[in-house]
């Protein structure tokens, strides 16, 4: 069985694959992944379509059942991460980790209502703040670039405060492997739960000094850990794999962190008002929740550029209440669908639209939004490429 790093690498460096590099998804894996949510799947589809639709229906599934499903780099990377772990034939370690998933419980909005008479239906729509990272590098390592996750807070999302977590993986998965650092930032020791998923095991093999703190160390094969208090109380697991999995270097680094707050790559510009940060992963997703009713999930996801498909294809197998409305989103076609709650419940919206760089994005949303609503919070929907 691989070990947790070599899947991370494997995960880390296929964040491109066409279908055709791929062999064909095997029965087993096929029924893994659509075992939860009765996907209905067409034959010699491609591997990229099966996973971007799969994105679709766990967002549908977590909307009907009030959390959302666990996985360590699952959501944001869904469409190269289910291709990467089929290809390598290690689906269930990727769809069975116990890694907690996002969560938070920051306000993002603002207090003035822009929808035209402060309400429409029941729920006003503000103007969102921007989502930010608490903490920044001041010393990225060359070749590295970061995705943002926060992750605990509520009960959606697991049993621990939040906490957040940055991951500088090679910007260019095609070039010599830089290596890669983990950032974890928690407000206790992450020593306390499995679900802060702190991987050194064992007692540290050594000592060093942070910007005057003792860190604890764990050398481990090709990979160090460092483990520090800050003097505000949080701590921070600071991780080196590859290239990075140098004491020294992996110091300097730890000494560079500066309370800096940085933007997630994914932004609402309009959301509920009253409703939170349920959560981000990797900066590829993003969770709002009710802070009213905690069951209401407002949530957008990008789609990897790999995905070849169409909005069409990521909506197939999901039980619309009808025909997808074509619609404009940001200027550009896009779908909005009523999607049926198997369990009685009143459903969710499903609105597919494109952003300028070309990327599909999907915005689940209850059925106590509006049809218009949910449109102009698509509208306003932003992401780094």
């Amino acid at each position: 069985m691989l070990s947790e790093q070599d899947l991370d690498a494997l995960l880390a460096g296929a964040a491109t694959p066409s279908d055709a590099d791929l062999p064909p998804l095997p029965e087993e894996f096929l029924d893994l992944v659509t075992a939860d949510v009765g996907l209905s799947l067409v034959a010699d589809e491609p591997a990229s379509v099966v996973a971007a639709r799969q994105l679709v229906a766990d967002a549908r599934a977590d909307v009907r059942r009030g959390r959302r499903r666990p996985g360590r780099r699952a959501v944001v990377r869904v469409t190269t991460a289910l291709v990467a772990v089929a290809a390598a034939a290690t689906t269930a370690v990727l769809v069975g980790s116990p890694d907690t998933p996002a969560g938070s419980t920051a306000t993002p909005t603002a207090t003035a209502p822009v929808t035209p008479g402060g309400l429409s239906g029941r729920i006003a729509l503000v103007a969102a703040e921007e989502v930010t990272f608490p903490v920044t590098l001041a010393e990225v390592p060359e070749g590295l670039t970061p995705s943002y996750s926060r992750r605990g807070g509520i009960p959606r999302y697991g049993s621990t405060p939040p906490f957040y977590v940055a991951d500088y993986a090679p910007a260019d998965p095609g070039a010599v492997d830089p290596g890669r650092v983990l950032l974890g930032l928690f407000p206790e020791d992450p020593r306390s739960s499995g679900e802060y998923g702190f991987s050194p095991e064992g007692e540290p093999t050594g000592t060093a000094t942070v910007d005057g703190a003792e860190a604890a160390v764990w050398r481990e094969r090709d990979a160090v850990s460092l483990l520090w208090q800050r003097p505000d109380g949080r701590w921070v697991w600071l991780l080196g794999e590859g290239p990075q999995a140098d004491t020294a270097s992996l110091v300097r680094v730890a000494g560079s962190i500066v309370d800096r707050p940085q933007p997630v790559g994914l932004q609402f510009g309009l959301a509920p008002a009253g409703w939170s940060v349920g959560g981000y992963e990797e900066s590829r997703s993003l969770d709002l929740v009710s802070d009213a009713d905690p069951a209401l999930l407002l949530r957008v996801s990008v789609v990897g550029a790999e995905y070849p498909g169409t909005p069409e294809e990521l909506l197939e197998g999901i039980p619309v209440a009808g025909p997808p409305e074509s619609v404009t989103v940001q200027g550009r076609p896009g779908l909005l669908a009523a999607v049926e709650d198997d369990a009685g419940g009143p459903g969710s919206w499903t609105l597919v639209g494109r952003l300028p760089d070309g990327r599909l994005f999907l915005l689940l949303a209850p059925r106590q939004l509006t049809r218009d609503q949910v449109l102009q919070i698509g509208d306003q929907v932003t992401a780094s490429s």
